[in-house]
């Protein structure tokens, strides 16, 4: 409703949780006029939430942040990879990034309206920061990050927001913007979001003919497109992968686990069997890897010469790393073809053994 009242030529949307440096706006004006089709952001610096200290900006600095997405939809933060940096000709120069929050940004009020705005069928809050992250990209727009200007937020540990269903209502939102701007790979949020896939089973995200009908109106390139030519970092999971979910031990009925040593997963975490309801969600691969979903780069390994498994970043080429391949057996064994070794429950740990078809330890299956 505000962007539709304004007046102005450019439309400026701000969290009220914000404190703006001076001389912010100009830098965004400036790029807007020089490129009209670009959606800029300024670079957010972090202010603490428990005593309102701004950490104040500071030239060059060692590294910037980008926006992402993981697989389950979920907004985050990621380094500014090399190659972007490298592709800039100065440190004026605008970052480019696959995402943005969607809190703190400027752009043409004309080229707002000519990309199709909000989805108004979206509701209160959630998803719509992703959506049109995807939907200015696809539609021969840029999404920037402009250095010079620098807003300060504050970043809450929980979204404030109550809704009359919960945060089902974030789902639905995350629904219509997978129907609509990511083609096949929709298949891979329904797969890690149950929520998600049963909001779509029973079609109860709303009609997205109008936006679908915008897409085409404005022959915006298709997902593939967006994954390989805006975010070729990320990783793709195989959109129908043969097996996935949780890795269940038929003789100990326990579950492959890694617990978090710190806020997140990293890679040399010991990986154990326990049935905590949270146990991680893995997919089998066309590559023969078991990787942890969730877009992290971590796959299970076996440590050579020794009887551990881990976890460690997988490997970046075509054909998995001999440490990493893994084949399931018609006897239900998963079996390291590198070592000859299958793995096994014992305890609370997995380990690598000698191959025993008739070991219940050493029977493993997606549930």
């Amino acid at each position: 409703m505000g962007a539709q009242a304004a007046r102005g030529e450019v439309l400026t949307f701000l969290d009220s949780h914000c404190e703006c440096f001076d001389g912010w706006l100009e830098p965004l004006l400036a790029r807007i006029a020089e490129q009209p089709s670009a959606v800029v952001s300024p670079k957010i610096n972090i202010i603490d939430r428990n005593n309102l200290w701004v950490h104040k900006p500071v030239p060059r600095p060692q590294r910037y942040s980008r926006g992402n997405f993981d697989w389950r939809l979920k907004f985050g933060w990621e380094a500014v990879p090399e190659e972007e940096l490298k592709r800039r000709k100065n440190e004026t120069y605008p970052i480019r990034t696959p995402t943005f929050a969607g809190g703190l940004f400027a752009v043409s009020k004309s080229y707002f309206e000519h990309i199709g705005s909000y989805d108004d069928q979206m509701e209160f809050w959630g998803g719509e920061n992703l959506e049109m992250s995807f939907r200015v990209w696809q539609c021969g727009g840029l999404l920037e990050i402009i250095p010079c200007s620098v807003v300060g937020h504050i970043f809450r540990k929980k979204s404030p927001h109550t809704f009359p269903n919960g945060s089902s209502v974030i789902t639905r939102n995350l629904v219509r913007l997978a129907e609509v701007w990511m083609d096949d790979y929709k298949e891979i949020f329904y797969r890690l979001n149950r929520v998600a896939a049963s909001i779509f089973k029973m079609n109860s995200f709303g009609d997205v003919s109008e936006r679908r009908q915008l897409r085409e109106k404005l022959r915006c390139k298709n997902f593939s497109w967006y994954l390989n030519s805006v975010y070729p970092e990320t990783y793709v999971p195989d959109i129908r992968p043969t097996m996935y979910g949780q890795l269940e031990n038929s003789g100990w009925q326990c579950q492959l686990d890694v617990k978090k040593t710190k806020k997140h997963w990293e890679p040399g975490q010991m990986v154990t069997c326990n049935n905590r309801i949270e146990a991680q969600y893995y997919e089998y691969t066309s590559k023969q890897e078991i990787r942890l979903s969730f877009g992290i780069k971590l796959c299970l390994h076996a440590d050579p010469g020794k009887a551990s498994v881990c976890l460690e970043w997988c490997h970046p080429k075509e054909k998995a790393a001999p440490e990493q391949a893994w084949i399931f057996t018609e006897t239900n064994q998963v079996m390291n073809p590198s070592s000859g070794k299958c793995l096994a429950a014992a305890g609370g740990n997995v380990i690598l053994t000698s191959c025993k078809s008739a070991e219940d330890s050493q029977k493993w299956a997606f549930i």
